[in-house]
């Protein structure tokens, strides 16, 4: 049996990443440039197709493939959802069947109601449940033409992942994971070669994505001062204060890591590299990412995974043989 796979919104392919062992064919879309990039130099063998999913028939998707797919996975944008975005109190209705990237959530459903996979699985951001968030996308499925719907809490944390990381997986299976212990900071990105000043004292060979970011002397002196947990910037958000260039604790669990999150060494007085982010995530070292500085880390922040993805995959896997 040939397995087709789909994945939407594929971004710099943290869900792919994890099914690849699974497909013998897959077809990755997204619409940024430089997610793609990255994609297509770590997966040169999966066909790749820039498009607007919002304007994208699934046609064109069938082509592309050579058939319809097995299995669709897809991480359509979340960030009007995120309990970040101080956008994100508005009722669920209004930001799903707004004009803003919410929206691309019901887009995904018809794809996948129109290619009607055996499997297909929505990542998204948990807040995407609230404020009646669970209705609409049970009904927004009724009217494809899906009855069965589960909606997968997974802290990513309990499963071996460096960072926590809680997401809902939306699928009409249910999914689950094993569980083991995951490693503390500095179990995961202490034997990387140290950078700045550090680096003078031991010669080293580059790491991919292991470079480092020089900040304005304001706020590399901010970023000296400040202790294990402690933000140097911060943003309001829902009528909190949420800190962001925190000092992570060498001896704990990495915090979330997303697109906007930056983080301070536990050690030494600078930023995370993207590789450390990555390191983070479960990203092999072999991963690269392109694309300009900032794009790198959302790629990075923005994406499932690969330990995650990879254990999903084997789930769906006991599914459609």
């Amino acid at each position: 049996m040939v397995v087709r796979v789909l994945d939407l919104f594929c971004g710099a392919g943290g869900f792919s990443h994890g099914f690849l062992s699974l497909s013998d064919e897959h077809l990755a879309i997204d619409i940024d440039p430089f997610a793609l990039e990255t994609f297509s130099l770590n997966h040169p063998r999966t066909k790749v197709l820039r498009a607007d999913i919002g304007t994208l028939h699934a046609s064109v998707i069938e082509r592309a493939l050579g058939g319809r797919p097995h299995v669709v996975i897809t991480s359509p944008p979340c960030e009007e959802y995120s309990l970040a975005n101080p956008t994100g109190e508005r009722p669920a209705i209004e930001r799903v069947y707004g004009t803003g990237t919410a929206r691309l959530l019901l887009d995904a459903i018809r794809i996948i109601g129109d290619l009607e996979p055996e499997v297909f699985v929505i990542e998204n951001v948990a807040a995407i449940l609230q404020g009646g968030g669970n209705e609409i996308i049970r009904r927004e499925m009724e009217r494809v033409g899906i009855h069965s719907v589960f909606f997968n809490l997974i802290h990513a944390e309990d499963h071996g992942n460096p960072s926590r990381r809680l997401r809902v997986f939306i699928s009409n299976v249910r999914i689950r994971l094993p569980r083991r212990p995951a490693p503390v900071v500095m179990d995961v990105i202490g034997d990387l070669p140290p950078l700045g000043v550090d680096a003078l004292l031991e010669p080293h060979n580059p790491v991919p994505n292991h470079t480092l970011r020089l900040l304005p002397p304001k706020i590399e002196k901010m970023v000296r001062k400040a202790r294990w947990g402690q933000g140097v910037r911060h943003f309001r958000s829902r009528g909190r204060t949420i800190p962001n260039w925190v000092r992570l604790a060498p001896d704990q669990i990495a915090t979330s890591v997303n697109g906007l999150s930056r983080y301070i060494h536990p050690y030494e007085d600078r930023l995370l590299t993207v590789r450390e982010h990555a390191r983070l995530m479960s990203y092999p070292d072999d991963y690269i990412f392109v694309g300009p500085l900032d794009s790198q880390y959302n790629q990075v922040g923005e994406s499932v995974p690969p330990l995650v993805s990879g254990l999903i995959a084997k789930e769906v896997q006991s599914h459609i043989e």
